[in-house]
């Protein structure tokens, strides 16, 4: 029969050596599912697809599990708890499908649905990402025969200008938030530590006797602890935080007097920010905020990758627009090689040029 069209989708359907194989293509166009059927036909032909393979697909969410034990043994805990999160909502979408059921047109359904809900490229990238790695684990593991998302390509991630809070709109966020949650903004705009390294900061983190803060290396994005000297307003903070946790394990707690869970603490900034209207932002811009504002009170970059724990300076030359202080000292640094006896307007005027026509002469007679 070869390919047929059944709704707004086309499905499949051939016979090979007395086997039947069916399946759907998706709502794509008619020449592009021919390039699927014959896609098919050659896995069966190599024999890289057939009954027995496919009965023993498993379904995402059994192998979603299995795959989550993996990560769990090998990542850093904020790698888990995203990938985690990821696999949540793509086994919402996916539903009961066994793994060989997938196409790409799944894929390309995903990247609409996620920008449809506003989502960052950049988001949708990490999404896919995870998504792809699960399958390339059953293709290792002898639970696929083919990555059906091998050849879906990633979103452009545009360049975009870093959003940071004014002095005004800190206020305006601070006066909004709840006592606890509070806490963990005003910690958040004073380190630039991001989400996962509040929520996970624990008291034994904290010198009380150097001032100073640190996050544990199994929560840094970068792998590495890092330290950050306490100033008075920061101590407060932390102190005031401590006196209020009971004996939950971590520095911050939530209304109830819990940890904060990194999907609760995101949806509460959004909640904060759409009630006094600063749409758009999410928890990382204070963290943004904290090196923007070092960069315009003139800390130089090299500081401020050591604060934010960026191991690419590239990442900390995003900020680098926001004050000129650095190419000016560099700039004034050059000026004071030339003597101050040399006005700047002297080469302009046609006494200076007699001058130098003559020290020329001068010294082309010397050499001579």
């Amino acid at each position: 029969m070869g390919i047929y069209l059944r709704g707004k989708s086309w499905y499949y359907d051939f016979v090979h050596k007395g086997q039947r194989y069916t399946g759907s293509f998706g709502p794509i166009s008619r020449s592009t599912a021919k390039e699927e059927l014959a896609r098919k036909k050659a896995a069966v032909f190599e024999a890289r697809l057939n009954p027995a393979k496919a009965v023993k697909s498993p379904r995402f969410d059994t192998f979603a599990a299995e795959y989550l034990e993996w990560v769990q043994a090998n990542c850093k805990p904020m790698t888990i708890d995203r990938i985690r999160q990821t696999l949540k909502r793509l086994g919402t979408f996916v539903g009961s499908k066994r793994l060989n059921e997938l196409t790409p047109w799944h894929f390309e359904q995903w990247k609409k649905r996620r920008k449809d809900e506003g989502k960052a490229p950049g988001t949708i990238n990490i999404e896919l990402m995870v998504w792809k790695s699960l399958l390339y684990k059953a293709l290792a593991w002898g639970k696929l025969a083919e990555h059906p998302g091998k050849a879906v390509k990633l979103l452009k991630n545009p360049p975009h200008k870093t959003r940071f809070l004014s002095e005004e709109e800190e206020v305006r966020l601070i006066i909004e938030c709840s006592p606890a949650f509070r806490l963990i903004v005003q910690a958040g705009l004073l380190t630039g530590f991001r989400r996962q390294e509040l929520a996970s900061l624990q008291p034994d983190e904290i010198d009380w006797q150097n001032e100073t803060v640190s996050v544990a290396a199994c929560y840094a994005k970068n792998g590495e602890r890092r330290t950050l000297p306490m100033g008075p307003r920061l101590k407060a903070i932390l102190q005031e935080a401590l006196s209020v946790r009971g004996s939950a394990p971590t520095v911050f707690v939530n209304d109830l007097g819990l940890p904060w869970s990194l999907d609760v603490l995101s949806g509460r900034f959004h909640d904060v920010c759409r009630t006094i209207r600063l749409e758009g932002l999410g928890f990382h811009v204070l963290r943004h905020t904290f090196a923007s504002r070092l960069v315009m009170s003139g800390v130089d970059l090299r500081t401020v990758q050591e604060l934010m724990g960026h191991k690419d300076i590239q990442m900390t030359l995003r900020y680098a627009h926001l004050s000129p202080h650095h190419t000016r000292t560099a700039m004034q640094t050059l000026e004071v090689r030339f003597p101050a006896s040399t006005p700047a307007h002297f080469h302009n005027t046609p006494e200076s040029s007699a001058l130098l026509d003559d020290e020329k002469v001068a010294n082309v007679s010397a050499v001579s």
